[in-house]
């Protein structure tokens, strides 16, 4: 199956759900299952195949909300760019070039971006992503720090039409949002992350919404009363229904850096339970199951705004003495340590 022939079942799918949901969920999965080419498609769809025989499962109601509440065109393209280019034709791209070159590839970047005087460019950044595309990523997460970075990470995407791009709000992007939305707006490939726990995200969320953008809400934790409001499900409910297509939690210091993580296993929990309307995501964790879906091994790579190169350990980023000013991501990804399978 081609992107073209992809691209038109899934926008005749869009039309078919309105009237008929549930069989047209399950028939799409089917087919997907069906000629899906890759370990990473087919454990995927597998595991949606099981879930969507329940019938009363919520995930019905977050894809036909979704359908319903996002701009179409959007839907598409993000959808395409990150299941097509991304996780399909990406991936095989991947799995080549790592047994070309004898290293590990990440099936994302993370990037965080913030201005000031040495920080990176525009330049610096869009350079990066074109290495990351002859390598087969075409995922990109974009941790913005501040408004004026939220603008750089609309030209990155602008720039590259063919990646997805997530890009997670600052918690001080409350009128910024507004405005990014009644103007010029956001690129359709990408999706948007709104702060959770920030005063006023309810707010942003209804900028978004009415302006039809794909979104989802994320939230930091870095203390134990981070980790026990999350793991009580007390955070989940509090962003009930406002959630978007998923909620993203994201480690941040030593709080939850133990093998068996008690967020992981709440966020995995609450997923094959299907105890929400959205999926709830443990980024680390989740990017590195996505990685050894993808190619067999985990493997992170990250940039913080100076350049210097992060690495995954002990559930989280963690700098190490890497530059991307120094070397081309070909050659960093080469000095970077293996992670274990239970990473």
């Amino acid at each position: 199956m081609n992107r073209t022939v992809a691209e038109a079942i899934v926008r005749r799918s869009f039309h078919e759900i309105q009237t008929d949901p549930k069989r047209t969920l399950r028939n799409l999965v089917d087919l997907g299952r069906e000629t899906a080419g890759g370990q990473l498609q087919k454990k995927f769809l597998g595991m949606a195949q099981q879930v969507l025989k329940q019938e009363d499962s919520p995930y019905y109601t977050l894809i036909q909300n979704t359908i319903q509440s996002v701009d179409e065109e959007r839907l598409m393209t993000f959808g395409m760019n990150l299941g097509w280019n991304s996780l399909t034709q990406g991936a095989k791209q991947i799995r080549a070039e790592e047994a070309r070159r004898g290293y590990n590839i990440p099936w994302s970047l993370t990037l965080h971006l913030e201005t000031g005087k040495n920080s990176l460019s525009s330049g610096d950044y869009l350079r990066m992503i074109l290495e990351g595309m002859e390598l087969g990523i075409y995922s990109y997460f974009l941790f913005a720090r501040d408004s004026a970075s939220v603008q750089l990470a609309t030209e990155l995407a602008r720039a590259n039409r063919g990646c997805a791009f997530c890009l997670l709000l600052p918690a001080e992007c409350g009128e910024k949002c507004g405005e990014m939305c009644s103007k010029s707006g956001f690129p359709p490939n990408m999706i948007l992350g709104v702060d959770g726990c920030a005063a006023g995200w309810e707010e942003q969320v209804r900028l978004l919404r009415e302006a039809r953008y794909p979104y989802l809400i994320y939230r930091t934790y870095a203390t134990q009363e981070d980790v026990d409001e999350i793991v009580s499900g007390r955070w989940a409910e509090q962003i009930m229904p406002l959630a978007g297509v998923a909620a993203l939690l994201v480690a941040e210091g030593d709080v939850d850096s133990e093998e068996d993580s008690p967020v992981y296993a709440y966020a995995l929990g609450a997923r094959l339970g299907q105890r929400y309307p959205t999926l709830l995501l443990d980024f680390y964790r989740d990017s590195l199951y996505t990685d050894v879906c993808t190619s067999g091994d985990p493997c992170f790579l990250g940039v913080l705004p100076d350049g210097t190169v992060t690495e995954y350990r002990n559930g989280r980023e963690a700098p190490t003495g890497y530059s991307v000013r120094a070397k081309p991501l070909t050659e960093l990804l080469g000095n970077l340590p293996r992670l274990s399978q239970g990473a």
